[in-house]
């Protein structure tokens, strides 16, 4: 299908999949590469991603008071892809299969990369905000203590340290369930890849995003899936931020939250020539 034909048959899908009138939306597309045989012939899978502009017009307009200058509008998803691809682009990297697992605030994503390319992309409910929320619940605290709490047993995590015995105890049951339910939509999710790209095992699964260092997470995704579970990248893509951020003077952030937005920052953009305010 032409690329311009591709666009407006995309457009009216997203209309009928997310109910977003048409003359308010933007949408885009991945071609991913996998094939599916069906009893029309082939089919290419196209990774759909749209956005209600009323939506964004607040976040644009903020920027714009700010004297910023856009340029782009991308999924955070896109981002999180390019920064763990920066040494992936060659040719020869194209067989190299990685799986970068994003856990957020309101969500998880899962990428398949091959070479710097997404092959898969999907989003899970599971979040930072559903692990408050559950431990709040369970320990009887408030949100806001169960976000401290979490947040101070992850710090501990990342410096191997250990925390009180009985708040250890209370988080992870509260957690494990939704810890597993995450492990158990990963493993389906690469059995859906194995078969889409046939022949391409990943060399590896990366945790990334804020709430990736969530103690036990990577045991359970590596015991669901069988697949090697780290919290950094062979090219040190995690380390590399945490040392601008000290460099700055953020010392106390996970730097592996910052990730989709060094994938942002490093989107090339055409030279073009700029009035009244910088590119962002």
């Amino acid at each position: 299908m032409p690329s311009q034909e591709l666009h407006e048959s995309l457009a009216w899908e997203a209309t009928e999949r997310f109910g977003i009138p048409r003359e308010y939306l933007r949408v885009d597309g991945i071609r991913t590469g996998a094939r599916t045989s069906n009893s029309d012939g082939d089919r290419s899978e196209v990774v759909l991603f749209a956005m209600d502009e009323r939506n964004a017009v607040p976040c644009l307009e903020t920027i714009l008071d700010a004297g910023l200058a856009p340029m782009a509008l991308e999924p955070g998803f896109c981002g999180v892809a390019r920064a763990h691809s920066r040494h992936c682009r060659r040719e020869q990297d194209r067989e190299r299969v990685r799986v970068v697992l994003d856990c957020g605030a309101g969500g998880s994503t899962l990428l398949y990369l091959r070479g710097d390319r997404i092959g898969f992309c999907k989003t899970f409910s599971v979040s930072g905000d559903l692990l408050d929320e559950t431990v709040a619940e369970s320990l009887g605290i408030d949100r806001g203590s169960a976000s401290a709490l979490r947040r101070d047993r992850c710090r501990a995590a990342r410096a191997q340290q250990r925390i009180d015995l009985g708040a250890e105890t209370g988080v992870l049951d509260a957690s494990k369930p939704i810890l597993h339910e995450l492990a158990t939509e990963v493993a389906l999710c690469l059995r859906h890849c194995g078969v889409a790209f046939r022949g391409s095992r990943p060399e590896g699964l990366i945790l990334t995003g804020r709430d990736s260092s969530e103690p036990h997470m990577a045991d359970l995704i590596a015991e669901r899936t069988g697949v090697p579970t780290h919290s950094e990248d062979e090219d040190g893509t995690i380390d590399s931020i945490q040392k601008a951020l000290r460099k700055l003077g953020v010392r106390d952030d996970d730097p592996a939250a910052w990730t989709a937005a060094m994938g942002l920052a490093m989107r090339p953009l055409k030279a073009r020539a700029m009035k009244g305010g910088r590119a962002a």
